[in-house]
């Protein structure tokens, strides 16, 4: 049993790096978009690093009720310099999508032995899969893939 709360307390903290990282990236980003739509991105972004400060919080407050402590340590985050839109976006997205598969290989670890721990995790990928498809639309140019023929159209 300590062994097994040991390796979940070192998940969390890998998640917790993961967390933080999101918040400095994303706040990175809130600072250095352009142009005319900068307005609705900046609030996106910090949005997307103010959820990534609450899923910070809860890791930590899981890591001590279990008698561990929380890591400073802060995930690496890419620093490229000039980024398009477009560049911050697929950035993000790729760091979502291995945050969520991290949170699923955890459920998949933990869920059947921690009820409260497969509940918090679920509720967590709930949200991640959120950021990943609201990630993936703003990257998208069109619906044309999505978009089902009414009758009038070919594919």
């Amino acid at each position: 049993m300590e062994k097994v709360k040991e390796k979940l307390i070192s998940a969390l903290n890998k998640d917790l790096e993961r967390e933080m990282a999101a918040i400095v990236r994303y706040l990175h980003h809130s600072f250095i978009v352009f142009g005319p739509n900068r307005g609705p991105l900046v609030q996106m972004f910090r949005a997307q690093a103010t959820e990534s400060m609450a899923h910070a919080v809860l890791m930590g407050e899981k890591i001590t009720a279990l008698g561990g402590h929380p890591t400073v340590k802060v995930d690496q985050v890419f620093e490229p310099g000039y980024q398009t839109v477009e560049d911050m976006l697929a950035e993000d997205l790729k760091a979502e999508k291995a945050q969520l598969e991290l949170y699923c290989d955890q459920l998949r670890e933990f869920g059947d032995s921690n009820l409260p721990m497969k509940l918090m995790l679920e509720q967590i990928i709930v949200a991640e899969q959120t950021h990943v498809d609201e990630m993936e639309k703003y990257l998208r140019t069109s619906n044309r893939e999505l978009v089902l023929l009414d009758g009038k159209g070919k594919r």
